[in-house]
Formats: C-alpha cells, structure tokens, sequence
C-alpha cells in the first residue's frame, strides 16, 4: 500500500544526491527574483509539456524539489508537486493517479502552514484538471471547493490570478453559472498586463456571458471596451473576432451596412491569420445577413466557405444545423422547393441530433446548478453550525466569565464582611479597653477617694479623741476656751457621724471599689441587717472600734456589742449550711 510513496521518495532523494554531485541547481535564479508571489509565479510558467517521457519530466522538474528542500521553501515544494501534477496529466493525457497523487501532496505540504490561497489554487487546477478531460463529476468538487475560500483569500496575495480566475470562469460558465463566471472574470482582469490578450480575452468572455444573460446593454458596453484595448495593443486576430460580436447587436437595430462591415473585417482578419473556428462562424453570419438582404449569390459563397471548416466532431453539429436552415432560406427564396425539402430534411435531422445533445446537456447544467446549490446550502448550514457553535462556547464562556466574576464578587463581598465584622470587633475591642481604662481609672480614683475617706476618718478620730481630752482635763481652762472646744468637738462629731444620706453616698463609692462585697455578704447570710452591712463596710477599710463608733453615732461598747451580734448572726447560717 505505502510502497509507491516511498519508491518515489527514495528516487527523489538519488535525484538530488546526483545534483549536489553535478554543480549548480538550474532554479538558482529564483533567489534573484524579489517577491515570494513573482518567484511562484516564475516557477508555475515553467516548461511542463515533455510528452509522454516521465524520465524527463523527473530530469528538468526535480532540481526544483532539491532547491526547496535545500531552502527549506515548503511554497517551492507545492510549486513543484503542482508542475509534477500537470506534467504527468500530459504525459498520460487523461486522469491518472500520479497526478492525483501530487496533488494530493501538493496540499499535504501547505496543510499546516495556514496557506488558504494556495489552497485555493490547488484546488482549482485539479478540478481543472479533471474539467479539461470533461469528467466533471469529479472535477465538481474541487471547484466548489475553491469557491469557498473566494471570499477569505486577497486575490493580490496568490500568483497568476488571470489564469486560475480563467479556469473557475470557464468551468461555471459550462454549467450554466454566467454570473458567477462573471465574478471571477471581473477579480481577474485587473491583474492582467494592460494591452495584452488575457485582458481582451476576458473583457470579451465577460461580454458573451452577459450576452447569454440577456443583458445586451452591458454586454455591448464590454464589447466595445475589449475592442479599444484589441485596437490599442494592435491585435488584429482579436479585432476581427470582436467586430463580429458587435455586428450582432448593428444587425438587431437594422443597420445591416454597419454589420456586414464589421463581419467582412472579423472574416479578413480570421483568414489572415489562420483563425479557421472563428471564420466559420463569421461566414455563416454574414450569410445570414446576406439571406436577410436576399443577396442569395453572396449567401451561397460564404455558406460554401463556412463548410470548408466544418469538421465531423460533435462541436460542430450546431453549426452544421445553422447552415442547413440557411441553405434552406436561399432555396426558398429561389423558389427550388425540391432543394429547400432536402436541406429542410437535413436541418431536421441536425436539429434532433442537437437537441438531444443539448437536453442531455441542459439536463447535465441543471444537476450541475443543483449540485453546486445543494453544495452551497450544505457549506452555508456548516458554517451556521459552526457559528452557533462558536456563539454557543461564547455563551459558555461569557457565563463561566460571569459566573467566575459573581464568584469574586461573592468572595470579595464575604470578605469586606468580615473585614467590616473585624472593623467592627477591633472598634469594640478598643470601645471595650477604652471603657475598661475609664473604669480603671475611675475605679483608681474612687479607691485614692476611699483611701483618703479612710484616713481622714482616722485622723479625725485622733482629733476628736484630742479634743475630748481637753474637755475632760479642761476644768481649769477658761470657761470661753472650754465652750469653744465643746462646740469644735460638737461640730466634728456632727460632719463626723455617717448619716443615712452620706451612707448611700459611702456605699456607692466602696461598691465601686469592692464590687460585690456587700451583695455577696448579703446573699450568703440573708438576715443582715443595713447596719449589720455599714459595719462590715467599715470593718473591711480596717477601722479601730472608735472610729466606727463615731461614725455610727454609738459608743466602743454599742460597737463591740454590734460585732458581736453581726458574728452570731454569721455563725448561725454556717452552722444551718
């Protein structure tokens, strides 16, 4: 199965072994030449009608497959596998597998260099290829092919537009396509050489389609520009033949003097240089103007010529038919009906053989239009596949996308939460140290407040315990003295004795400073009384029973008698606990 691809590979390789070892490569110049689009185009004008020898054809093509490969040139090497593909399809002179085969390797070689115009031409000379020996089942393909890449492919980026463009014109044009082939003609012409016989050749192709379309005005228009640009470049062979085509339309408006002069110059033209195709259709239609003008002498001798050219090949048998009808019109107007019935016969005869041909024909561009229709809807219903697919996955990825962005959102919103909880909580912390260090300090400040409350009671108590002192010992003191120090001793004892109203005030500040000290005494022996709870306040800032009796207002005794109580009552709750 693989054997002929490497058979052919290993001669490739002893070819170009045996050029290294015979001197320099004959497509060395190829490297003068400025342009990748100019050397393809050098490349693909080159000699490829060797007849049937192959050996000859590997002679003078190879050392173009060693200078690519020694250039590392893969556009050279599908220039070479395209020059091989048409050698070889002359060398056989009918679809062969050689040729197949490099094409097929002409499109492997630029299959993953993103090469669509290259593509494009590949396609389009092996449809051609098979369109040359009328196989157009297979050819069909190709073109249709070729055509999709038409609208992405620049028409300035791929060589020898005129000549491929040419091919896609010829091949739509058989099949009944006049507009597309149109098209192509219209991309090519503008890369023609300006006076040469490619643009005449295609202006007036252009003009016969529009002619076959119907639309005369235009096609005349298409005439008369290919005539100018003939007259210019000075090429009579296209003068003549495009004098014709415009006779046709000087004979629709009934100038038939303007219309002979133009065919007389198409036939002049035509014979003198060897045109024999074109001299026959010419001499059949000035017959008919002949016959129009009932000239039948003049008629006779250009049908007389006409059939000089005629050959016994299919092409022919519409011409065959026009000149029967026309030998028919002249005996006619002779009045030789006999003559006139055996042209009539054969006019008959002609005209069935036609239009069979032409309804197997006919019936073949039908299928043909409809194949290419059916091909394009198919081509037009993968591309909205591939559309919908493509909008499908942007629909996809634009929800990931939006999904992926709700999902940052989400996480970016969480954490601004907890950035905020944590704001938050650090805000209370601080609220919380701040208040903590309020009630420190205030707590600081009412414990210095009941501090200094505690030392001044005692040291009130020393003063008081002086002036008592004084009024016991003060019998030989002035009487005046002794009644200042009762009334001192009065006043002290009086701002001294802890009243109701400055017991609340008391409790307040010791709560602060000793919180929970009395609820908690309280709660474990519940029948202490109020007094029973200023006593253990002043028992708890460590006060001599003197000083709480003068702030109680009671005696060391009352005192000592109130502590004992207080212990009793204490007493009893532990020994019921």
């Amino acid at each position: 199965m693989y054997l002929k691809p490497i058979l052919l590979t290993c001669i490739q390789l002893l070819l170009v072994c045996l050029l290294n070892l015979s001197g320099k490569n004959p497509y060395a110049h190829l490297l003068d030449i400025r342009g990748e689009k100019a050397m393809l185009e050098g490349v693909l004008r080159s000699k490829v009608h060797f007849g049937s020898d192959t050996l000859a054809i590997h002679k003078n093509l190879d050392p173009l497959l060693h200078f690519a490969i020694e250039k590392h040139n893969y556009k050279l090497k599908w220039a070479y596998y395209m020059l091989m593909a048409d050698a070889f399809s002359i060398a056989f002179d009918k679809p062969n597998d050689r040729t197949d085969r490099y094409f097929e390797l002409a499109l492997n070689t630029i299959a993953d260099e993103n090469e669509e115009g290259l593509e494009m031409l590949t396609n389009i000379r092996w449809g051609y290829y098979y369109f040359t020996y009328r196989n157009l089942e297979r050819a069909f393909p190709y073109f249709l092919r070729a055509n999709d890449f038409n609208e992405r492919v620049l028409s300035a980026t791929i060589p020898l537009v005129p000549l491929h463009f040419g091919y896609m014109a010829n091949f739509y044009s058989y099949i009944g396509d006049h507009k597309k082939a149109i098209v192509y003609l219209k991309l090519g012409i503008p890369y023609t050489e300006e006076l040469s016989r490619k643009r005449i050749d295609m202006f007036n192709a252009v003009a016969v389609y529009l002619k076959r379309d119907s639309q005369m005005s235009e096609s005349e228009d298409y005439f008369k520009h290919a005539l100018k640009v003939a007259e210019k470049a000075k090429d009579s062979v296209w003068i003549g033949i495009i004098s014709g085509n415009l006779a046709d339309f000087e004979r629709s408006r009934g100038n038939l003097d303007k219309c002979l002069e133009l065919i007389q110059r198409n036939i002049t033209y035509s014979d003198k240089f060897n045109e024999p195709l074109d001299a026959m259709r010419a001499n059949i239609a000035i017959a008919d103007v002949y016959i129009q003008r009932r000239q039948w002498k003049d008629a006779k001798e250009a049908l007389y010529k006409a059939e000089g050219y005629v050959e016994d090949k299919p092409y022919f048998l519409q011409y065959k038919k026009d000149i029967a009808k026309a030998f028919a019109d002249i005996a006619h107007g002779e009045g030789n009906n006999p003559k006139e019935l055996i042209h009539l016969q054969e006019y008959l005869a002609l005209n069935d053989s036609l239009t069979k041909q032409s309804n197997y024909e006919m019936m073949q561009k039908i299928y043909w239009q409809w194949e290419s229709e059916r091909y394009s809807q198919a081509v037009a219903a993968a591309e909205m596949k591939k559309v919908q697919a493509q909008q499908k996955y942007q629909l996809i990825g634009v929800l990931l996308l939006l999904t992926f962005v709700i999902i940052l959102l989400l996480i970016n919103r969480a954490r601004n939460k907890e950035r905020i909880k944590s704001t938050l909580l650090e805000k209370e912390q601080l609220r919380l140290a701040f208040e903590k260090n309020q009630v420190d300090q205030e707590l600081l400040v009412l414990r210095d407040s009941l501090e200094e409350f505690t030392n001044t009671i005692k040291q009130n108590d020393v003063t008081i315990q002086q002036l008592r002192l004084e009024v016991k010992h003060g019998e030989d003191l002035d009487p005046a003295y002794q009644e200042k120090i009762n009334d001192s001793l009065s006043d002290m004892l009086e701002t001294h004795i802890m009243t109701d109203e400055r017991w609340i005030k008391f409790k307040e500040v010791f709560d602060r400073v000793y919180p929970g000290f009395l609820i908690g005494q309280k709660a474990i022996y519940p029948k202490l009384s109020e007094n029973d709870l200023r006593l253990l306040a002043l028992m708890k800032l460590d006060l001599s029973n003197r000083s709480m009796g003068d702030l109680l207002g009671v005696s060391i005794e009352a005192v000592k008698k109130a502590k004992q109580r207080l212990k009793k009552k204490q007493e009893i709750i532990e020994n019921q606990v």
